[in-house]
């Protein structure tokens, strides 16, 4: 399949806006700082969001259509497929109700089917031949509710296609330094996260040839930043370094829960169940942070999750400020992969 947003490169959010005049240590230098697609954003939530693709319940129909869009634009982006098959990395899962107390389509008609579905990843490989081997985990879940008896579909345009928007834009803003990244950064589209993250447990379960776990020295989940985050809009370029500078200090700092109020990190657990795909990987002690709001928001887990609802300036704005952290952590020089 074509790329579907090769022909969005309007609307740029503009380097003047986030730059700062000069760059620190481990900054992009202002006048090669990536910019952020709004419309690129908007017109691949509209398109996953739209009754074509059913909601993306895992194994469907629509799963299947969205998992093609989705490999098309890595294809497009230039990353390497890492997956166990191409981009692919396959499992299976049982259709539940999701966590919570959303008790999002709790009339699933597909209640307890088993199906198969894939997480989708490919990397951009590390230069620095002493950090080349770390991993760091820029992700966001595809997948959401599927439909109601009665066939209608549960957009889930900010749960979570407002996070898929933002990983296809931070891997082609990585991509624009492609040669530059010591570490390798690791994008992945997660599969089944409303069926309490099997993606992302599977993942953790079954490392991936070449990239094992104890070398992973961060791990991101983009979920839901389409709402939330108007305040953004307002902010500084020296408010936004901030919190860049803010996230990059607290991931080593040895604290296993440090939050704010647009993002947290997940602390290690012995549970069965998480409520976000950081959590599997914090359950083994991965470092990780997840940027979303859900407490509060409007049109969770219902049909009205739609691409109309979503904010996609703020939501660019705070991309563009994930890309400065990730920067950061990617060109700090200190080993961090466990022995």
């Amino acid at each position: 399949m074509k790329s579907i947003l090769g022909h969005s490169m309007l609307c740029l959010l503009t380097a003047g806006l986030l730059a700062s005049p000069q760059a620190d240590a481990g900054e992009v230098a202002a006048g090669k700082k990536p910019v952020v697609s709004i419309r690129r954003m908007s017109d691949l939530v509209k398109e996953l969001a739209s009754p074509k693709y059913a909601g993306r319940l895992p194994g469907t129909a629509g799963d299947r259509l969205s998992l093609n869009v989705i490999v098309n634009e890595f294809k497009a982006i230039g990353l390497v497929p890492a997956g166990t098959d191409g981009y692919l990395q396959p499992f299976t899962t049982t259709i539940v109700e999701p966590d919570g107390e959303s008790h999002g389509n709790p009339e699933n008609p597909l209640l307890g089917e088993r199906m198969a579905t894939s997480n989708v990843i490919g990397i951009i490989p590390g230069n620095d031949p002493e950090l080349s081997d770390e991993v760091i985990i820029i992700s966001a879940h595809r997948d959401h509710l599927g439909q109601t008896p009665d066939d209608i579909h549960y957009p889930g345009a900010n749960d979570d296609l407002s996070g898929l928007a933002a990983t296809m834009e931070l891997a082609r803003m990585f991509m624009q330094h492609k040669g530059e990244n010591k570490r390798t950064l690791m994008f992945v589209a997660y599969g089944a996260e409303e069926q309490h993250e099997m993606g992302s447990m599977h993942h953790v379960a079954h490392p991936l040839p070449n990239f094992p776990n104890e070398n992973i020295v961060l791990m991101i989940s983009i979920d839901m930043i389409g709402l939330g985050y108007d305040k953004w809009s307002s902010y500084t370029p020296a408010q936004l370094n901030r919190y860049a500078n803010t996230w990059f200090d607290e991931v080593y700092n040895g604290v296993n829960d440090d939050s704010d109020d647009y993002s947290h990190e997940y602390p290690p657990e012995k549970s069965g169940t998480f409520s976000y795909d950081a959590g599997p990987f914090g359950k083994i002690g991965i470092n990780n942070r997840v940027f979303g709001k859900a407490e509060g928001i409007p049109h969770y887990h219902k049909t009205t999750d739609s691409w109309e609802n979503v904010h996609f300036g703020p939501a660019a704005i705070v991309t563009r400020t994930i890309f400065d952290f990730l920067w950061k952590v990617d060109q700090d020089p200190r080993a961090h992969a466990k022995p």
